[in-house]
């Protein structure tokens, strides 16, 4: 074995870059839009529905793999069902609040829609009796039930107009479906109508090539979502509702660092403009990456590519892929202004959930 040239050490900084060490911050809130709770009561009822290999992320794992995602769930069992963990471990992380949503595998999409419906209820009554505990530090994106998009209305509404979500997280694919399926237009149609920010995270790439060194979560996760945007723009999914707010998690994945192959697809083949009136990097422009990129020169693509007001911090709490400094991360991108960098921080996402700092005074 090689000798390692990095330490072992989850949860913490990341071990992809320098870091600042202590730095003076500006005084803006700051938002993390990308951050999951669990709810333990929705696992109990699903889990005898579902096949114990069913997520990709276990299916195609080998043993060493399971064995160290179960002892991950273990030690942040308290952090992802819990509360005081994660409040203390947001001051840690210089983060004012947290838009958490649910834990990726209870957004469920291989249930029925019956079993859909419900779960997302209960993922979502869960979520919001814990933001009750600390609502200035706390805000919900919800989860939608979109085997059925009269049940994903449904509920849609009642996380707007009861339980007061500000936007909704859901899969990079259900079941068998993209993303672009017709059937989900009259949800996209009451998305726009609430204008709230869907935050979209994969739930694995499944195929037996990941197995190895978990690529199942390296390559997969990305990949997935990457997959979703090019359905999302070449389905025509932005071109039928344009004011959809999609957030893409994980910086995005792919999409954006090879864009120009969609323009050149679109530029090149009949079938790759069937849907859609303007080249792809139209639609793609319209996307809000995290900032879940690791590293700095990935940061500043980002915001070089997206624009300043189109990014946001994201932290993946509380796994070990997540991002545990990432204010500091944003304060290194060379060149920043500060309004640019509290922008990043936290504006865009309060922007996008229709909120204000003094809504958490």
């Amino acid at each position: 074995m090689p000798p390692l040239k990095m330490p072992l050490q989850p949860y913490v900084s990341s071990t992809a870059r320098e870091h600042l060490g202590e730095f003076e911050r500006s005084s803006a809130l700051t938002v993390d839009i990308h951050g999951h709770m669990g709810v333990q009561e929705a696992a109990d009822l699903v889990s005898k529905h579902l096949p114990p290999d069913g997520h990709a992320g276990h299916k195609y794992a080998p043993e060493k793999t399971r064995k160290l995602n179960a002892k991950q769930t273990d030690e942040r069992n308290g952090c992802l069902f819990g509360i005081d963990e994660r409040i203390a471990e947001m001051d840690k992380m210089l983060v004012d609040v947290m838009a958490v949503s649910p834990w990726p595998p209870q957004l469920y999409p291989p249930v029925d829609p019956t079993l859909g419906a419900e779960v997302a209820e209960i993922v979502n009554n869960g979520i919001a009796k814990k933001i009750a505990e600390h609502p200035k530090r706390l805000v919900g994106l919800g989860a939608v039930p979109l085997q059925d998009a009269d049940n994903a209305i449904k509920e849609l509404d009642r996380l707007m107009n009861t339980l007061n979500f500000k936007g909704i997280e859901i899969a990079a694919k259900m079941g068998s479906e993209e993303l672009d399926v017709r059937r989900l237009d009259p949800f996209w149609a009451r998305c726009e109508h609430y204008d709230i920010p869907i935050f979209i995270h994969p739930t694995s790439f499944a195929s037996d090539r990941f197995s190895a060194h978990y690529l199942t979560n390296v390559i997969g996760n990305p990949l997935d979502t990457s997959v979703a945007v090019h359905y999302l723009i070449f389905g025509g999914v932005l071109e039928r509702f344009p004011n959809l707010k999609f957030v893409l998690s994980h910086g995005g994945a792919f999409a954006a660092a090879y864009a120009g192959r969609m323009d050149h697809a679109y530029g090149s083949r009949p079938d790759c403009r069937e849907n859609i009136s303007m080249p792809p990097s139209h639609y793609l422009a319209k996307f809000y990456p995290d900032s879940l990129v690791f590293t700095v020169d990935q940061l500043q693509f980002l915001i070089n590519k997206f624009g300043p007001d189109h990014v946001l911090i994201g932290t993946d709490y509380p796994f070990d892929m997540g991002e545990y400094d990432p204010v500091e991360h944003v304060y290194q991108v060379p060149g920043l202004s500060s309004d640019n960098r509290d922008l990043i921080c936290g504006g865009n996402a309060l922007r996008l959930m229709h909120m204000t700092e003094e809504d958490f005074k």
